[in-house]
């Protein structure tokens, strides 16, 4: 009995660790089910979070192929090369640039960086200088009025007594556009651009009316007459108020400074002076305040050609000027320039003394800018006084020189009168006006007052003009003709990024100036 009731319970606690096993067995297959479940859940979201990262760290690779692109039109419009970029490998990727044009001009352009089906687009303004800067000189004679451009003269400048100099032939060296008649005269040339030339500017006359070669006066590059009048840039587009570097005549009242200098220590100390009590006259004959560029010391030294005290203009800047600007001093001829910058006046330019480059790195731009009233027409200002007369003659010049009205060449700023010049002059640069380059050069004796004027040749009648009141000269008044030399060099330099000041007039031109407005695009 007792045996059999241990069988008994032998093969209960059998049965019992056999339930007990199958029960494991279960929990453990369970286990495992929920655990690879798990796993592969895991190992999906980790897939899918890899795949997310690769593909955000394919848009990060697309957005550096679109900016390479950017890059790659930059240098491909400096040489103006103005079509599309296609479909462009580069690494694990490639970029495209499609360019956008308004008036034959690329306005804006949008480019496209691929990698692994991933896309990037930027978007970006495409703004060029305007065009007057591809020339040497350009009048846009916005008045339009019957008017003609003239270069005569002979030879090479002759001394006469201790610092005056007469004669000499006129020429350009650049091209040249004249909304206008060009006439040239004697010996007078326009030339390719100064070496090193190096975009091949040939000298070339472009006329909207047309143009006369007389005497053994050349052309090197093509005459081209009747052409389409150049657009002239929206100078008060470029909202100079607001786009520049140092707003200078703010940064004076924000110290009330009415006259002198800015304290020391600050930056534009040796830059810019302020109504100088030692100016007074200049000061006077002006209806706002009048802004010196010249360092707190001037130094003095050289003769009437020279330019001898340094003038540090600091590097990338747009001075922003609410009044006249003046380049004049009465203890020195001139100022040697540094840096990169482009000065700008609401008022006129009066540029008196000599300015030269202290190196090949410099650029000087200056823009007579004007007022203008509620429908953008010129009020006041916008002139270039060169070599004005009541404070001496300008020899020698480098700048970028644009005038928003009249470029005016010994023209009295108060009274508008011309006065002869006591020398002829050069500029490393060019002359631009949006209306006329007002240069008399030509002058005679009158027989009855004796006084020196101005006169001008007119090619239609092959006769002597009187400026002053439209007469044909007598031969007696021919025969005391007298002509100053002009000289005017393009500074091609305008045409490198690296090199250009910033701030110029922008509009339908061919010199690429930035790409701005930078936009990515979803």
């Amino acid at each position: 009995m007792k045996n059999r009731t241990l069988k008994s319970e032998s093969r209960r606690r059998s049965k019992a660790m056999a339930t007990e096993r199958g029960l494991a067995l279960i929990a453990v297959v369970c286990f495992t089910v929920i655990i690879t479940i798990l796993g592969f859940s895991l190992l999906s979201l980790a897939e899918g979070e890899i795949t997310m990262t690769q593909k955000d760290i394919n848009k990060t690779k697309a957005f550096y192929l679109a900016e390479a692109g950017l890059s790659t039109l930059a240098t491909r419009l400096h040489n103006n090369e103005t079509e599309n970029i296609e479909d462009t490998p580069l690494g694990e990727g490639s970029y495209q640039v499609d360019i956008y044009f308004d008036d034959d001009v690329p306005s804006y352009a949008i480019s496209t960086g691929k990698v692994a089906g991933q896309e990037k687009k930027i978007k970006v303004i495409v703004s060029f200088l305007a065009a007057p800067y591809e020339h040497s000189i350009y009048a846009g004679n916005l008045d339009g009025q019957k008017w003609f451009f003239e270069l005569r003269g002979k030879g090479n400048p002759q001394r006469v007594g201790f610092s005056r100099e007469v004669g000499g032939r006129d020429m350009i060296n650049g091209n040249i556009h004249i909304h206008g008649d060009v006439t040239l005269c004697e010996e007078s040339s326009v030339n390719p651009a100064p070496p090193p030339n190096t975009y091949g500017l040939k000298g070339d006359v472009d006329a909207t009316g047309k143009i006369d070669i007389l005497d053994s006066a050349s052309i090197s590059g093509e005459a081209r007459e009747d052409v389409d009048k150049i657009d002239p840039p929206d100078l008060v587009e470029m909202n100079y108020e607001i786009n520049n570097t140092h707003n200078v005549s703010q940064i004076f009242a924000d110290g009330s400074i009415n006259s002198g200098y800015l304290p020391g220590g600050h930056e534009l100390r040796d830059v810019v002076v302020k109504n100088p009590s030692d100016r007074a006259d200049e000061c006077a004959s002006t209806a706002g305040d009048d802004y010196f560029f010249e360092p707190a010391r001037v130094t003095g030294g050289g003769d009437q050609k020279d330019a001898t005290t340094p003038l540090h203009l600091g590097s990338n800047r747009v001075y922003y000027v609410d009044g006249d600007v003046w380049v004049h001093n009465k203890t020195t001829y001139g100022f040697l320039v540094d840096g990169k910058a482009t000065i700008v006046a609401t008022g006129n330019i009066h540029i008196c003394d000599n300015t030269k480059y202290a190196d090949d790195q410099s650029l000087l731009g200056m823009v007579a800018l004007g007022k203008y009233d509620d429908y953008n027409q010129l009020t006041s200002g916008g002139n270039v006084y060169f070599g004005d007369p009541r404070y001496g003659t300008t020899y020698t010049v480098s700048a970028l020189m644009f005038a928003g009205n009249d470029f005016l060449y010994n023209t009295d700023s108060v009274t508008g009168g011309v006065e002869e010049p006591q020398t002829g002059f050069s500029v490393y640069g060019n002359l631009n006006s949006l209306n006329q380059v007002s240069i008399h050069r030509d002058w005679y004796d009158d027989d009855k007052t004796n006084n020196a004027k101005p006169a001008y040749f007119d090619s239609s009648t092959s006769q002597w003009i009187s400026i002053e009141d439209g007469r044909a000269l007598t031969s007696a008044e021919i025969s005391t003709l007298r002509h100053y030399q002009m000289t005017i060099n393009y500074d091609d330099r305008i045409r490198t990024q690296d090199t250009q000041p910033p701030g110029l007039p922008r509009g339908v031109g061919t010199i690429f100036a930035a790409l701005t407005d930078w936009e990515e695009l979803p």
